[in-house]
């Protein structure tokens, strides 16, 4: 790999799918009272800026999941907190060839869901 291709950065998308996402977790915050949801609102830029950050620079950050629903995508782990639902599975999809990545989905690291 040369020099140039090292220091390439990739374009990270997101998908419709992935802003449903997050529209659900917004709704479950919102539940959760007013205070809540300022915290959310808060942390939800930060997140969306940390993932542009980690993907443009490292696409390959995540693992490559080699099984069930979200087979052939990569999964990255945001959050480190000790109460699951504030850590997150991030999926997405590398375009090596094009330079670009497309988040797909997000869900709370806890959550069994299928995807649909």
């Amino acid at each position: 790999m040369t020099k140039e291709e090292d220091n390439r950065r990739f374009s990270v998308h997101y998908t419709e799918e992935f802003s449903r996402c997050l529209d659900q977790i917004q709704a479950f915050f919102s539940e959760q009272g007013e205070e809540v949801i300022e915290w959310w609102f808060s942390k939800e830029d930060d997140m969306i800026d940390e993932i542009d950050r980690l993907l443009s620079s490292f696409p390959y950050a995540g693992e490559k999941v080699e099984q069930g629903d979200f087979k052939g995508l990569r999964c990255l782990t945001y959050g480190k907190s000790r109460h699951r639902m504030l850590n997150y599975l991030i999926f997405y999809a590398v375009y090596e060839n094009d330079g670009a990545i497309d988040v797909i989905n997000i869900l709370p690291a806890r959550s069994k869901r299928k995807r649909r």
